[in-house]
């Protein structure tokens, strides 16, 4: 690394590493010298002064955590790449002159960004001179003999077939959607709003050859993102009383009891596709041993799909659907994405398991475990029928839907429909609202923004998440990237306004969970 003191634009420093780079065996050249350097080098994690000014860092240097770095040139010669900011620009070895360098970076003299705000490559920037992402791996055919030795019903099954549910969302599942879209917009807005790991690893995840070269932090972040619908979606802002638990790497991820999550590249290539949904059905064969439908999900952050398999005492068959896109194109128009509504409303099935998921992410207090742990106590209520429970349910504020469901099966089975609503600051969130505040539809915000109609306990509000100024509460994305970049949190904050105000102090515990951040309407 060279930190320049000055004159660190493109048009300077932007365009004396182009030159650098653009004579005649210059990558040869630059592998050559780094290679001396890097077999003299002790491997130290921390930076250390090396010649000519420059030091030696096993740590990637970001614009989103130094306020006094505006501009980064890298010259990533293991992909032959150049990028800048930590955003891949051009192809080393067909680097534009430097008028059309500039004309890439800059439109109409200001810095050219794409619609969720990250410095991006201007479309007159010609093909050629694009990095090139790299080709799918070679397949060999003994990792597609699960998929072709099973019997298959069906590989291009949508969705609502799968699970036997209509094609239309349902308004709970709209909220469900419209909730991980924003999210997923968020985590791909650009560096003014502090994204720094997720966003630099949605950038280099489409660099990775195979699914082999996954780094940690590569693998945590994209098991991050395909575990987010899975998750118990109780949301709460800095206080950390709301915890979802930490991934841990391993070939597969069970997001729940019979879902499981496989972290692939390539899935836009049939035979990666294919290899990979092998690998999931024999996983869940292997580990589950008891009849029943099972889902497995490949997922490559930019593409997922789904396989289902049903393994009943006599035979086991599966079917899939074609691969699906994930994150949107980041000159999106819209956020929705066929992948992102798959996983939003596979993750909205009715989970057995929900209650008690809800209360570990709450941090029960000790001596509570023998509540959770097997059936629900068998009390005898008031003889009420389910539909009342649920809507004394409605009727309370978070914590005591935790603590009704401590009661009998009966309340712990409406506690768990409450549950699966999301809930934001103890707020309720039951349908996707027409009212935006001004503003929101504009420059994009849309993108990373939404409004419901929400409720906490009886008293009815408008919440817009992704919305806010500089004092709007925030709640946070449980994501496991904390080990991904140094300095980074393992969460992304997400503004919260509407007809509710946060008030910034600390909250208190109360009974089973807590008391959640007051809110004034």
């Amino acid at each position: 690394m060279h930190y320049d003191h000055c004159d660190s634009y493109p048009d300077v420093l932007g365009l004396e590493m182009l030159q650098s780079m653009r004579s005649p065996g210059a990558i040869t050249e630059k592998r050559q010298k780094f290679k001396g350097i890097l077999d003299k080098w002790s491997g130290s994690p921390d930076s250390q002064p090396w010649e000519d000014d420059f030091t030696i860092s096993s740590q990637r240097p970001q614009t989103q955590t130094n306020l006094f770095m505006e501009w980064i040139y890298e010259i990533d010669l293991d992909r032959n790449i150049f990028h800048i900011n930590c955003i891949p620009f051009f192809n080393l070895e067909y680097l534009p002159d430097g008028d059309t360098f500039l004309k890439c970076i800059y439109t109409e003299e200001t810095t050219h960004h794409d619609n969720y705000g990250n410095i991006s490559c201007a479309p007159r920037c010609l093909p050629e001179h694009k990095y090139k992402r790299p080709g799918p791996p070679v397949v060999d055919d003994s990792d597609l003999v699960t998929y072709q030795s099973s019997v298959c019903t069906g590989t291009h099954v949508a969705l609502s077939d799968m699970l036997a549910i209509s094609d239309v969302l349902s308004p709970n599942e709209q909220v469900r959607v419209s909730l991980l879209e924003l999210m997923i917009g968020q985590c791909m807005t650009g560096p003014e709003c502090v994204r720094p790991s997720i966003g630099q690893l949605i950038f280099d995840f489409e660099l990775i050859p195979n699914h082999n070269q996954l780094t940690d932090e590569e693998w945590s972040g994209a098991c991050s993102l395909a575990s987010l619908p899975f998750v118990p979606q109780l949301f709460d802002g800095p206080y950390d009383f709301i915890h979802h638990p930490r991934l841990r790497r391993k070939e597969f991820t069970w997001v729940r009891g019979d879902t499981i999550v496989l972290i692939a590249t390539h899935l836009d290539d049939e035979r990666c596709l294919q290899a990979a949904i092998s690998r999931l059905i024999a996983a869940i064969l292997e580990q589950k041993d008891v009849p029943g439908d099972y889902f497995g999900i490949a997922f490559s952050m930019y593409h997922c799909a789904i396989v289902k398999v049903v393994n009943d005492a006599q035979t086991t068959t599966f079917s899939h659907t074609a691969v699906l896109q994930f994150l949107p194109s980041f000159d999106a128009e819209s956020p929705s994405t066929p992948g992102i509504t798959a996983l939003a409303r596979l993750g909205y099935r009715t989970d057995p398991a929900l209650f008690v998921r809800a209360m570990e992410a709450c941090r029960w207090r000790p001596g509570m475990d023998k509540w959770l742990a097997g059936e629900a106590p068998s009390v005898n209520c008031a003889v009420l029928p389910p539909e009342l429970w649920l809507e004394i349910a409605f009727h309370l504020e978070l914590q005591d839907v935790l603590t009704l469901g401590l009661v009998s099966k009966l309340c712990r089975g409406a506690a768990s429909t409450a549950l699966r609503y999301p809930h934001v600051l103890g707020h309720r969130l039951v349908a996707v609202s027409k009212e935006n505040p001004e503003g929101m539809l504009q420059n994009h915000h849309f993108l990373r923004a939404a409004s419901f109609s929400a409720a906490r306990a009886v008293i009815p509000a408008i919440v817009h998440l992704g919305w806010g100024g500089d004092d709007a509460a925030v709640i946070k994305i449980p994501l496991d990237t904390a080990n991904t970049l140094k300095g980074c949190s393992p969460s992304v904050c997400v503004p919260i306004s509407g007809t509710v105000r946060h008030h910034q102090e600390k909250n208190r515990r109360r009974g089973p969970t807590h008391e959640f951040a007051d809110m004034v309407y």
